[in-house]
């Protein structure tokens, strides 16, 4: 005889399996397949191109990524998120490009109650994943209107996959191609503040909020702390020469208008010298919109070649000083704790001492 505790638990099982077939058919049905016949979504978006003013990116309020809106002016693509800097014109062409290329491949579902499952409910809903894909003419004309949902892989190693829809339509689609919306508006820029070679550069001087100046300078393909506290010794030649050599490849995390920023001693600076003749300065400013004192500053850059530089350092002055003027940068943890370093943050107490 069956005891009575057997038959709950496998009245339990069964309610538990159930429950799960139902989830899968459901899921089944949102991504229910209807193969259409493969049809590119924007045929024309080539032709149109040229006449394309504004792309923008929009998610919903709240999302990680943030809305992204790229413009087109006479000198190029800019980024309207912060403060019109220079877009990487490559990725807005290839969105374009790739837009145009996208095929339809299967017909999904077009119940608005099953869209938040590929990722497709207006950017308007709460918690809505959809990216809002808008591309404007100079006239106003929409020539894309799309939201894009969910990735999938090709099964056969193929092109990739996405769930989109047209924004003022319920029906959804699987379709194919490549479509590389990044992330936020910062990732749509070219992030290279300045580079200078690191062995062309002979000292730097940073200086603390607190008025601590702290010398290095060359000594051979090292970098020395001049005036070593008594005391102390290096605790890591990597970095003492990290921090002298900043300014090879520095890369921001993020950009905005140096207009309302108020840069001052007070919040210390540096000043790097090569030995083809320029010299570099970093002036910083605490952010205005920050309540923390202690808040991330924001960095200017400042760039000069001396009379007798050499023609190589005269170049990546003017180039970079294009670049740069007029823009405030924040940089990366590790980058900002370079540019305040101090003989204390650099050395350790001597053995014995």
């Amino acid at each position: 005889m069956i005891k009575r505790r057997t038959v709950i638990l496998l009245g339990a099982v069964t309610l538990a399996t159930t429950l799960g077939a139902v989830a899968a058919v459901i899921d089944r049905t949102a991504e229910t397949r209807t193969e259409v016949e493969a049809v590119r979504l924007y045929p024309k978006l080539e032709d149109q191109a040229a006449e394309v003013q504004q792309v923008q990116v929009a998610r919903a309020e709240g999302a990680k990524d943030g809305t992204v809106t790229l413009l087109r002016t006479e000198s190029g693509w800019v980024l309207k998120e912060r403060d019109q800097y220079p877009a990487r014109t490559d990725l807005v062409r290839k969105l374009l490009f790739d837009l145009g290329q996208l095929e339809l491949i299967e017909r999904k579902t077009a119940d608005p109650t099953r869209f938040d499952r590929l990722d497709l409910a207006d950017i308007g809903a709460k918690g809505s994943n959809a990216a809002q894909v808008l591309v404007t003419t100079a006239g106003g004309d929409k020539v894309v209107d799309l939201l894009v949902g969910k990735r999938r892989e090709s099964p056969t190693g193929g092109k990739p996959r996405v769930y989109v829809r047209r924004s003022d339509e319920k029906q959804s689609y699987l379709a194919e191609g490549e479509l590389d919306l990044r992330g936020g508006p910062v990732e749509w820029l070219l992030r290279e503040i300045v580079n200078v070679p690191k062995d062309t550069i002979a000292e730097a001087t940073i200086t603390s909020a607190s008025g601590e100046v702290l010398h290095l300078s060359r000594a051979g393909k090292d970098f020395r702390i001049d005036g070593m506290p008594e005391g102390r010794k290096v605790k890591s030649q990597y970095s003492v020469n990290n921090a002298a050599t900043v300014l090879d490849k520095l890369l921001f995390d993020d950009v905005r208008s140096a207009a309302g920023l108020t840069f001052s001693a007070d919040q210390g600076g540096a000043v790097f010298k090569t030995s083809d003749g320029l010299t570099v300065t970093l002036d910083f400013a605490a952010d205005p919109k920050a309540a923390d004192a202690k808040a991330e500053p924001w960095i200017r850059v400042g760039i000069a070649a001396a009379a007798d530089a050499s023609d190589d350092a005269r170049e990546l002055a003017e180039t970079a000083s294009k670049q740069t003027e007029g823009w405030a940068y924040r940089l990366s943890s590790f980058d900002l704790e370079r540019v305040q370093a101090t003989a204390e943050s650099l050395t350790k107490p001597a053995e014995g001492s």
